[in-house]
């Protein structure tokens, strides 16, 4: 074969691509990176949890922000399965609460003015120079940010030694009250039927607190009926309890006249509203209610006797028979009620 034969036979092999030089000189195209998805919720109890993949499903989360940092601070995220009642400032702390500082000392961008905020003192203390010894620390950390967010630790007292891990499900109307006031930051709240001020009132805490009720004894601020304090009231609040007499056509007339005085975004709490005899009838005004009005949300809580919570939102209207009878709810207590249980309330709660 003569060179020139020679020549011609290589380069037909390199034009049809079968030759190594021209197979290793093309590289495939890397895969463009993917990010993970946002942890799922968890099976068990979590005092805390750091996410910076967005918000966790099912858990209270705060977000953990520095606007005028561009390392992917805009998804970041401290959950709890429990409402702590956290806020977070990045314009220093926050009037009223107690506030620990968040900051990395390498990191220029807009770090100096961060702060986690709580309602009480949880034992917080912050660590740029990894955990804290015999405490429980949490890795507060962005991977995209090359400013040493590596050791950064949110640490707090040991098991048992804090009021953090004492945080737990409500237990009964007055813990969902403060729950739901707590979540929302409510500011005004109101309670129709106080009875004595050491049974519920007095647990709440409010900003405005106002209470009536009809017997002096109980030094309501409004000694009057629901119906006449509602004839001369001209406040509005964020959050009414309707403790007042079992009867359904007294409940339905508290619930259609809070309704009117409920600020935008407010909620209504019921009692009693699921009942294990027919003693009692608030669940006809409840249902009655669900019956006829497609512009609320409406729960009842499976802890406590039932409790009612209500809100404007949508809902579909039920259709019930011409008359209500107890063994009617107990065949259909779930359907009419729209009962629900504490933890899926409050994964409802914590979405909104």
């Amino acid at each position: 074969m003569n060179r020139l034969h020679r020549a011609w036979l290589v380069v037909s092999i390199l034009a049809c691509g079968s030759g190594p030089a021209y197979a290793a000189a093309k590289k495939p195209e890397p895969a463009p990176a993917k990010k993970p998805a946002p942890p799922a919720a968890p099976a068990k109890l979590e005092v805390l949890r750091w996410s910076w993949q967005g918000w966790v499903p099912g858990m209270f989360c705060t977000k953990i922000d520095e606007p005028t940092d561009p390392h992917g601070w805009n998804d970041n995220f401290l959950c709890s399965t429990h409402d702590l009642g956290l806020r977070w400032s990045s314009l220093g702390p926050i009037n009223g609460m107690v506030c620990t500082k968040f900051f990395e000392g390498s990191d220029p961008d807009g770090w100096s003015d961060n702060y986690l905020c709580a309602p009480k003192d949880y034992g917080f203390r912050w660590s740029f120079d990894g955990p804290v010894g015999a405490m429980q620390c949490l890795q507060i950390t962005e991977p995209s940010d090359p400013h040493t967010w590596n050791d950064n630790f949110l640490c707090w007292p040991p098991a048992g030694k804090g009021p953090l891990n004492a945080v737990s499900f409500p237990k009964n109307r007055t813990d969902l009250i403060n729950l739901i006031r707590s979540r929302r930051s409510y500011q005004s709240y109101l309670e129709i039927g106080q009875g004595g001020r050491e049974g519920n009132f007095d647990a709440i805490d409010s900003k405005i607190k106002i209470g009536v009720d009809p017997d002096r004894k109980f030094n309501a601020a409004f000694q009057m009926t629901s119906d006449e304090f509602f004839a001369q009231n001209k406040q509005t609040f964020d959050l009414i309890f309707i403790n007042g007499l079992h009867d359904a056509a007294q409940v339905e007339n508290a619930i259609v006249n809070s309704l009117k005085v409920l600020n935008k975004g407010g909620t209504i709490v019921m009692r009693d509203c699921n009942p294990t005899s027919a003693a009692g009838d608030v669940w006809k005004a409840w249902i009655k209610l669900r019956s006829t009005h497609d512009d609320l949300k409406m729960t009842v809580i499976n802890f406590d006797g039932g409790c009612g919570v209500i809100t404007r939102g949508k809902q579909t209207k039920l259709k019930l028979p011409a008359e209500l009878t107890y063994p009617g709810l107990d065949a259909h207590r779930k359907d009419w009620l729209n009962l629900t249980e504490v933890d899926a309330f409050l994964k409802d709660l914590a979405s909104q």
